[in-house]
């Protein structure tokens, strides 16, 4: 299994590179992810092997099962006795490096071993595997740094399957004797250091090596060959090939090694992102998803971004709603609720700019459910409530409107614009009723007007047009009745909020002389 050298890779990160996204080679590779992804249970092992090759399809890959599978027929049976059943494999094993495996190439596939017989230590182990399924021969896939083999009959026989190393020790049970030498030639091969093998004692570090009870999944190698395949577009500079298939190679392969070449490749590039269409938002949610939180990044890295696509001048209201859906799937409960907010803080404000007040408020709600002492969540409702009531008719209804979001947003009653608010209401229904000759309703919220201005000190902000006509409509009602002294009273009540206003003034003088 190849291994690149990263200080190389992270140095190349560098340069600038194109990303496209997440693509597939053919029709046939794309079914073949979209069946795993569906269930990743009941999945071809043998069609998703070839799935790398974008000539594939599945009569191709029928042609090839069934070649595999007539030599399989002429294996012989399972015996039963322990050494019999050694040579068995072992005939197996032969059998198989003889028909398909011609010349050992780093850089092959699958596909490659039935082209012209090239294969490396993955596609190997791959074939054997597919076989031992098959003959129902347990076995486990061990990996190593830098190498993939198999372990045939892993609690019972412990045979090892090397495909790679040349010598005497493709296939090999060996005795204690032998055990250096084999090490010995994994140093040499530079696999394994001299330094943990003596650490360990060469017969420790053998059964360490070869026969622990760490395995994985034979999936592992499909992901592999994507693995392989990124490594070597990122050493040819193809840096969006590399990412679409260290990509894939994870959908299969959970090696730790992915992470964080994958993650050096997409800081370097997630920068260049304007955050104008949703794939870069994808991007970023990816990115976030395989990183580590802060030790990787911060919210202020995370918010630097944000502020490109809410300044980008093609962001629309819709486009950032989107993102948000985008970014409810982030797993870290802080970055995506930080985030969130933030997106939902741009709208909301843009909302009140341009004056669509009930938006506001929505966008405001849903702030304030991630954060619910946001300032800025309260300065906008603020603005939407109060802006809400001077564009209202001030009648019944918008009172209404107005107390319900009170109750809603409670911290609107510690403002002064409250008060206020209410005394507009209260005095404007008063005259609504004095002018519609319904007294005793126009007399109730003209009580509550006068309580709410004396105890508040308000009548320096109630507007004095309102004052003017409420008190002189109220008393011409009691000065035409002849109640001189009731619209006595009113009219220097109004006085008593207006000096000096001539009407006011005028008709108090009337009444007084009535009296």
């Amino acid at each position: 299994m190849k291994k690149s050298k990263i200080i190389i890779l992270v140095i190349t990160l560098l340069t600038i590179f194109n990303f496209h996204g997440q693509t597939y080679s053919s029709s046939f590779e794309k079914d073949i992810f979209n069946s795993y992804k569906k269930d990743s249970l009941n999945y071809s092992f043998l069609e998703s092997l070839f799935a790398i090759d974008s000539s594939m399809n599945h009569e191709t890959v029928k042609k090839y099962k069934q070649e595999i599978l007539s030599l399989i027929k002429t294996f012989p049976l399972k015996e039963d006795k322990a050494k019999k059943e050694k040579r068995r494999v072992k005939e197996i094993y032969d059998e198989i490096h003889s028909r398909f495996f011609k010349k050992y190439v780093l850089d092959s596939y699958f596909t490659d071993i039935f082209n012209n017989g090239t294969y490396n230590c993955v596609t190997a182990s791959a074939l054997y595997a597919f076989t031992f399924d098959e003959l129902d021969i347990p076995y486990h896939v061990k990996e190593t740094p830098s190498h993939v083999f198999l372990i045939a009959y892993p609690d019972t026989y412990k045979i090892y399957l090397e495909t790679t190393v040349p010598g005497a020790y493709g296939f090999t049970i060996p005795k204690e004797s032998e055990v250096k030498k084999i090490i010995d030639e994994l140093i040499a091969y530079k696999l394994v250091t001299l330094e943990e093998v003596l650490d360990k004692g060469y017969i420790k570090f053998y059964e360490d090596y070869y026969y622990g009870k760490e395995f994985i999944d034979k999936k592992a190698l499909i992901g592999m060959q994507y693995y392989n395949n990124g490594l070597t577009k990122l050493n040819d500079s193809d840096y969006d090939n590399a990412l679409n298939n260290l990509r894939k190679s994870k959908v299969f392969y959970s090696s730790p090694l992915i992470k964080p070449i994958l993650k050096s490749i997409m800081f370097t590039k997630v920068n260049e992102l304007e955050f104008n269409k949703i794939d870069d938002i994808d991007y970023l949610i990816e990115l976030l998803a395989i990183s580590n939180y802060p030790e990787d990044y911060s919210i202020s890295n995370v918010k630097s971004l944000l502020f490109k696509m809410i300044e980008h001048d093609d962001t629309n209201n819709v486009f950032i709603e989107q993102a948000i859906e985008k970014f409810k799937t982030i797993q870290t409960e802080k970055v995506k609720n930080e985030t969130i907010e933030f997106l939902y803080d741009y709208l909301a404000r843009a909302a009140a700019t341009d004056e669509e007040l009930d938006k506001a408020l929505d966008y405001c709600d849903e702030i304030l459910l991630l954060n619910p002492k946001s300032k800025t969540a309260e300065q906008v409702i603020e603005y939407a409530c109060f802006k809400k009531v001077m564009l209202s008719m001030y009648d019944l209804s918008s009172l209404e409107s107005f107390l319900e979001m009170s109750e809603k947003y409670t911290f609107l009653k510690s403002n002064n614009r409250y008060n206020i608010s209410l005394a507009h209401f209260y005095g404007n229904i008063a005259l609504i009723n004095f002018q519609s000759k319904k007294i005793e309703t126009g007399t109730d919220y003209l009580k509550k007007f006068e309580s709410l201005v004396d105890d508040n000190n308000l009548v320096d902000n109630v507007n004095k047009v309102l004052i003017a006509d409420l008190y002189l409509k109220a008393g011409n009602y009691y000065y035409y009745k002849n109640k001189y002294q009731s619209s006595y009273r009113i009219y220097t009540k109004g006085l008593s909020y207006i000096p000096n206003h001539p009407d006011l003034a005028k008709r108090a003088q009337w009444s007084k002389e009535e009296l």
